[in-house]
C-alpha cells in the first residue's frame, strides 16, 4: 500500500519505518535536521522488538508534496492538527484514508472541518518512543498500538485490509466497532498527566499523595460528566479502572504533555484538560478541579507560544 506518514516523531516514526520494514511504499513528511538524517542516513529504529534501518528514505517537507497517498497516518501533535487538514484538501481522493494518531478527541472532528467523511477514520495509538537524535527513533517500553475505526462505528471491508496491514507489518491494532469511546477512555487517562505539569511531579507521587490522589478522582469524576453530556458510552466503572492504569505506571514516568511545558516549549494543553474546560462550556457545567488545572497552567503555555 502507498501510505505517507505526517510526522516522524516517536508515533510516526516508529509506525512509518515498521510499515516500511514490511514492504510498504512509506513516505513521510518531516523536516529540519531529523528529516535531512533521513534522507542521507536513512530511519533507524531501536527497539526490543527488534532494530530496523530503513534506507533510502522517502522524505517530503509538507503534505502538498505527497504523491497520491492511499492510506495517511497523521503523527504530529493534536494542535498541528487543523493547518495539515487544510493542506490535505488539496491532495486527498474519494479513496484517501486518513487515520488520526493525536492525544485528545477533536483530531477526527477538525478533519472533518476540511474533509469528506469518506477520508477520515478515528484512531489512538499507545507507544513509549522518541527520536534519539535525527533520524533515529528509540522505542523504549510497552507494545506499540494502534486502535482505529470508522466513525459510523461500522467494520467496512476497508477498515480491516487496514487492520491486516498492521498486522502483517508487525504492529498489534484493534479495530474499534466504537471508535469514539476508546478514544475517550485514553482522553480520561492522558489528562491526569496535567496535574503531574501543575505540581511537577510524578506519577508516582501522584498516586501515593492522598491529596493529589483524591484530585486525580476528581479530575476522572469531570472528565466521566462531560462524557456522559457528549453522548458517549461509557460505564462509571472507567473512573476506577483509568486510575488503576495510572497506579501501574512507573513511579518516575511523567506525561509527555508536562514534559513540554517544563521546557518551555508548545504542549498539547488545549487538547487535554483545555478541551474538557472547553467542553464543560458548552454544556455549562461545572469542572472545577479542570479550570483550575487549565488556567493555572495556560500563562505558561501562553509564553511558549509567544502569545
Amino acid at each position: 500500500m502507498k501510505i505517507a506518514v505526517i510526522g516522524a516523531g516517536g508515533v510516526g516514526g516508529y509506525f512509518g519505518g515498521r510499515l516500511a520494514q514490511a514492504g510498504h511504499d512509506v513516505a513521510f513528511v518531516a523536516r529540519g535536521e531529523h528529516a535531512k538524517s533521513m534522507t542521507d542516513n536513512g530511519l533507524r529504529i531501536i527497539s526490543p522488538l527488534g532494530d530496523y534501518l530503513h534506507k533510502d528514505t522517502q522524505v517530503v517537507d509538507s503534505p502538498l508534496k505527497l504523491n497520491n497517498p492511499e492510506l495517511i497516518l497523521i503523527g504530529v501533535k493534536a494542535w498541528q492538527v487543523k493547518e495539515i487538514a487544510i493542506q490535505l484538501k488539496g491532495i486527498v481522493t474519494n479513496d484517501t484514508i486518513i487515520i488520526p494518531l493525536q492525544n485528545g478527541v477533536m483530531a477526527a472532528e477538525e478533519l472533518l472541518d476540511e474533509l469528506p467523511e469518506c477520508n477520515v477514520m478515528g484512531g489512538l495509538c499507545n507507544v513509549f518512543s522518541k527520536i534519539k537524535e535525527p533520524g533515529v527513533i528509540e522505542h523504549m517500553s510497552a507494545d506499540p498500538t494502534i486502535v482505529f475505526g470508522e466513525l459510523d462505528n461500522s467494520i467496512s471491508d476497508r477498515s480491516k485490509n487496514i487492520e491486516s496491514i498492521f498486522t502483517d507489518a508487525g504492529i498489534t491494532s484493534k479495530l474499534s466497532d466504537y471508535i469514539q469511546g476508546d478514544t475517550w477512555r485514553k482522553f480520561m487517562l492522558i489528562c491526569l498527566g496535567t496535574l503531574g505539569a501543575l505540581t511537577k511531579s510524578n506519577y508516582g507521587v501522584l498516586c501515593n499523595t492522598p491529596e493529589l490522589k483524591e484530585m486525580l478522582k476528581q479530575i476522572l469524576s469531570e472528565i466521566y460528566t462531560v462524557s456522559q453530556y457528549e453522548g458517549i458510552k461509557l460505564k462509571e466503572s472507567i473512573k476506577e479502572s483509568t486510575l488503576k492504569i495510572t497506579e501501574s505506571f512507573s513511579p518516575q514516568a511523567t506525561s509527555s504533555m508536562a514534559r513540554d511545558l517544563w521546557a518551555g516549549k508548545p504542549s498539547e494543553l488545549d487538547y487535554q484538560i483545555g478541551t474538557v474546560v472547553k467542553l464543560a462550556k458548552k454544556h455549562e457545567i461545572e469542572v472545577s478541579t479542570s479550570f483550575f488545572i487549565y488556567h493555572t497552567l495556560l500563562p505558561q503555555e501562553l509564553k511558549a507560544r509567544n502569545l
